[in-house]
């Protein structure tokens, strides 16, 4: 199978040219292997990925026919399943057709080394032929075995992603859950402040007003300063109660780093200033990014929050390599 490329370069390079030319091909597949494989920002385009896959595969071809066993299991790793499987096919394609044409370059009587270092006839042109094609069909089907351990690797890294996936949505919810539970509590804290205190508050300042109105004699000044304490506690109370009730910033933007740490790729979050959201609107906005980011479907993308006019908000995505944005949900000024 090694012969390839010296019936394609022919006997002028001689055999340190040939030794040449075979060492700067294992070191390329070796580099458009790394290349391939690399992730996170050093992650090549899909159209990239299969170009370096394809140089991969001319190399292995030209060089050494084992190397295709290498990159029938970077396909099912690299590539979704369906194009995982046209490109092995491929792969076998061109291993047939190369084949045939190197048997058609054989020459028909040829000289080989034996052991002792002498020259020994070859087998017949029709003995090496069979033997060519016998190679092709057992490389073949070890091509597709190790594409099928392959096949086994991206599915166990799939699963795993949908589990790391499943613990950042949990983690993003219970931020969202508890920033809710926080402001339903100061809430309820609120309530009791103005329901109670409030009112006895209120009473007190009444009876006050009452006696001072009938006359309290000697008393009145003490009265009157109980009726000064007692409104300036009762105006403390209302700010407090109503600085409780004002609403508070729900934490979507520390959930939807969460949700984002948690996918594969990571998804890249931008975040603008934007006015503080009520906690349905953050589970709305929460819901929105969780559905995209899963309809991206282990593609790289971008999410970006930002605020929309007097009190508004959006929530846009954009897929890796395209400049376009889709709004994906949009919660206007109240």
């Amino acid at each position: 199978m090694r012969e390839r490329l010296p019936l394609l370069t022919g006997p002028a390079i001689g055999l340190p040219g040939a030794m040449a030319a075979y060492g700067l091909g294992f070191a390329a597949f070796g580099w458009a292997l790394w290349r391939a494989s690399a992730v996170g920002a050093r992650a090549p385009g899909a159209t990239a990925k299969a170009g370096l896959v394809v140089l991969q595969i001319a190399l292995a071809l030209l060089t050494n026919d084992k190397l295709l066993l290498l990159t029938a299991a970077e396909l099912a790793l690299l590539f979704p399943p369906r194009a995982a499987w046209l490109g092995l096919g491929g792969q076998v394609l061109a291993l047939l057709l190369a084949c045939a044409w190197q048997l058609q370059r054989l020459p028909a009587k040829e000289l080989m080394c034996n052991v002792s270092g002498s020259n020994v006839q070859a087998p017949p042109l029709e003995q090496r032929s069979w033997l060519l094609w016998q190679d092709a069909v057992v490389g073949g089907g070890f091509q597709l075995l190790t594409f099928g351990i392959g096949c086994l690797g991206a599915a166990e890294r799939r699963r795993r992603a949908q589990l790391e996936a499943t613990r950042a949505s949990l983690l993003a919810a219970r931020q969202l859950l508890a920033g809710a539970a926080g402001n339903r509590e100061r809430v309820r804290v609120a309530r009791e402040l103005h329901d109670g205190i409030g009112h006895h508050l209120s009473a007190l300042n009444l009876q006050l007003e009452l006696l001072l109105r009938r006359g309290a004699g000697e008393a009145d000044a003490p009265l009157r300063a109980a009726q000064q304490a007692a409104r300036q506690m009762l105006a403390e109370v209302r700010t407090l109660v109503g600085m409780e009730r004002r609403q508070q910033q729900a934490p979507l933007a520390e959930a939807l780093r969460l949700l984002c740490a948690g996918v594969r790729p990571q998804a890249e979050l931008v975040l603008e200033p934007m006015p503080a959201l009520a906690d349905d609107a953050a589970w709305r906005a929460f819901s929105a990014a969780r559905q995209a980011l899963e309809r991206a479907g282990g593609r790289s993308c971008r999410l970006w929050l930002r605020g929309q006019g007097e009190g508004g908000a959006e929530l846009r995505l954009s897929m890796s390599g395209e400049g376009e944005w889709t709004t994906v949900w949009q919660e206007a000024a109240r």
